[in-house]
């Protein structure tokens, strides 16, 4: 029988921090965010820099694309390039419903105080906002398929985009219990797909971009059944790009941190932290059993 990620020793769980994504959220990520931490406490300037970014995205971001839904639906059909359906499906009640489900979230995770968590759990907000964001996303493409595409075309890509995230999820958990478990001499298949995506990732969405750019600065015209397939084109490769991000760096990360939850006092000797660095002074403070341990 295959060994159950999630019940790993202290020491098998350290070598989750072998996987390449998660030595780049490591590296690039929580080791800058964890500057914004004293004593485990945010800093000011990690409160204005969240602030800044709830401004930005859940309360601009994402309201735009809801009134941008809603915009296509009072506009002219002769104004657009396809037709629209009759009713939005990304209403109002979806965004409220969202964004409370969002802050509920927030709430409920300031109950995690150990100061080694923190980065985490403010990553996590930033994590659930992406899933809304992408639910939102999902939505708006539905409302514009649904004009121009059958219903069972869309069925289609959803039952196919469900499909593909449990290949990725069951990749991922064999790649993870690999990496645990197993004794290889040679780079995995996805340790070497990481690789050339973090090498080779940016440049290929800065083409994207460009090669965009030139399209619209030139107003290079593509016909009716060439835009329906661009638009099918960026539904996929958006919902691809959320699966990746989601089950390929965000859920090894996760997994490390729960392996963190679960043997505190482990990896705060591995990583050489006083109680005071790894708790915080007011979680030590409620939880006096640590200083008498330690």
């Amino acid at each position: 029988m295959k060994k159950s990620i999630f019940k790993a020793s202290f020491e098998e769980s350290l070598n989750i921090q072998d996987d390449s994504f998660v030595q780049y959220q490591t590296s690039d990520v929580f080791s800058k965010l964890e500057k914004y931490y004293k004593e485990g406490k945010a800093t000011i300037s990690l409160h204005i820099w969240n602030l800044i970014g709830v401004m930005i995205g859940p309360i601009f971001l994402n309201f735009m694309i809801f009134v941008f839904s809603l915009s296509l639906h009072d506009s002219d059909s002769k104004d657009l390039r396809f037709p629209i359906s009759g009713s939005p499906i990304l209403t109002a009640d979806v965004y409220l419903i969202c964004f409370l489900l969002w802050l509920f979230i927030i709430l409920v995770g300031k109950g995690l105080k150990r100061a080694y968590i923190l980065p985490y759990r403010n990553h996590f907000h930033v994590l659930t906002y992406i899933v809304w964001l992408g639910l939102e996303f999902n939505l708006l493409m539905i409302d514009i398929c649904l004009s121009i595409l059958s219903v069972w075309v869309i069925i289609g890509i959803l039952v196919c985009t469900f499909i593909l995230s449990l290949f990725m999820v069951s990749f991922e958990i064999n790649s993870i219990r690999e990496t645990m478990y197993g004794e290889r001499n040679e780079p995995t298949l996805h340790s070497k797909i990481s690789k050339k995506i973090i090498t080779y990732g940016g440049g290929v969405l800065g083409l994207a971009v460009i090669t965009n750019f030139i399209l619209k600065s030139f107003s290079i015209n593509v016909s009716d059944s060439m835009g329906v397939l661009g638009v099918l084109t960026i539904w996929i490769i958006m919902n691809i790009a959320f699966l990746f991000l989601l089950i390929f760096i965000e859920f090894p990360t996760y997994l490390l941190a729960f392996y963190k939850w679960k043997y505190p006092e482990e990896y705060r000797e591995w990583e050489g932290k006083s109680l005071e660095e790894w708790y915080g002074k007011k979680y030590l403070k409620r939880h006096k059993e640590l200083l008498k341990n330690g």
